[in-house]
């Protein structure tokens, strides 16, 4: 499988960032997604996930809150026949407004910005489909995500969760900024049923499926 993206300013870096940390889990994506399945891409950054696992289903629903980043994201799709809408707020706890820290590719460099967030259970049915399969990565922010969308995940028809978690580290947040131990967070998603094992430790983030008992 292939994808194409383009590298133009911070792009490259963070293409290169995704080749050396995300192969395994992406593998572990492609590898059981059905071509009819839902797949939500939450923390969807340039579009990377999406463009690889868009090419194994027909529905991907992409969540990236900064107008630099989802417009790259948007091409980045195009550019590889994916059929992917972006939407342009955070998945969160609560139907508010957020301000994002500046980041070089995700914010062209300017900040902070200010976006809207909305509750994932907010979103299915009356928006959105329900998805089968959905990836999150969203800077330590994981608990607010799954706190918004329990309903969701818990539902039936959701039978995959990948997700980095962010240790707590100096230099970034992580998932104790939200509330949370990285243990207190894989507690909750067992809690809604799922089973969770590590596919890569990277140290200061651990790579996690949680698949449906």
């Amino acid at each position: 499988m292939t994808a194409t993206f383009t590298t133009e300013g911070h792009a490259a870096r963070s293409l290169q960032i995704f080749d050396e940390g995300e192969r395994e889990m992406v593998r572990d994506m492609v590898s059981n997604v059905d071509d009819d399945d839902v797949f939500w891409d939450i923390g969807g950054h340039l579009g990377f996930h999406s463009c690889l696992v868009g090419q194994c289903t027909d529905r991907v629903e992409t969540f990236e809150p900064t107008s630099v980043a989802a417009d790259r994201a948007r091409k980045h799709a195009a550019t590889n026949d994916v059929d992917a809408a972006v939407h342009e707020y955070a998945l969160w706890d609560a139907n508010e407004t957020l301000t994002l820290e500046p980041d070089s590719v995700a914010t062209g460099g300017e900040g902070p910005v200010t976006v809207p967030a909305r509750k994932g259970d907010d979103l299915v049915d009356d928006e959105l489909p329900q998805p089968n399969v959905v990836k999150i990565d969203v800077e330590g922010a994981e608990p607010r995500v799954v706190d918004g969308m329990r309903e969701t995940l818990a539902d039936d028809q959701c039978r995959l969760v990948y997700c980095e978690v962010h240790r707590p580290a100096e230099t970034r947040p992580s998932v104790e900024d939200h509330g949370a131990t990285v243990e207190e967070f894989l507690d909750s998603l067992r809690d809604l049923g799922f089973t969770v094992e590590t596919i890569m430790d990277r140290g200061l983030d651990l790579h996690v499926k949680a698949h449906a008992v």
